[in-house]
């Protein structure tokens, strides 16, 4: 009897370290996914025109608060179909986040990432002091007066939870001049 209740708690502990691996490993899996998602806006912001044909500035790069207007992501489904989520037809209408499912990532529970976008002018480095009229460097919500263009900031934040619990939240910065 003493060998069988040994035995048995020496399986229950085994037990319990495989289901910490196991959600440890669903973790990890939910971060990349999480990361892939906000590492792709990021990389969209960087590499796609920022005009349209009429000269006109895309959604994506228009300055704004924290919200998911501009964003759109095409998920291609179990069946083959595509569908396409997006955060919004305009700044006023604009969802405060674009939710992308995770996938059939283990311990997600069907849950989906939450991905917001905030873009900003940056200040360039005035050599006037009496011309500067804020911080040059910080982001802006005023467009500077320059010939040849500007430069953006945005920041791409997403937010999911995974094993029942919400992680931090993964932030990409990244900056692109605009002409």
């Amino acid at each position: 009897m003493v060998s069988t209740v040994l035995l048995s708690m020496m399986a229950l502990g085994i037990l319990q370290s495989l289901i910490f691996s196991y959600q440890v490993g669903a973790k990890a899996r939910a971060t990349d996914h999480a990361r892939f998602f906000v590492k792709s806006f990021a990389d969209q912001f960087l590499t796609q025109p920022t005009q349209d044909s009429q000269g006109n500035l895309l959604p994506m790069f228009s300055v704004t608060s924290s919200t998911g207007y501009g964003l759109s992501w095409t998920i291609t489904n179990p069946d083959g179909t595509q569908t396409t989520v997006n955060g919004g037809a305009s700044p006023d209408l604009a969802a405060p986040y674009i939710s992308i499912p995770l996938g059939d990532v283990p311990g997600s529970n069907g849950t989906n990432a939450q991905i917001t976008r905030t873009v900003w002018y940056l200040n360039p480095p005035v050599f006037a002091p009496a011309v500067a009229t804020s911080t040059p460097g910080v982001p802006t919500l005023t467009q500077p007066v320059q010939s040849a263009g500007y430069i953006l900031r945005a920041d791409f934040t997403v937010t999911f939870t995974t094993v029942g619990k919400s992680p931090p939240p993964i932030t990409v910065s990244v900056l692109r001049s605009v002409p």
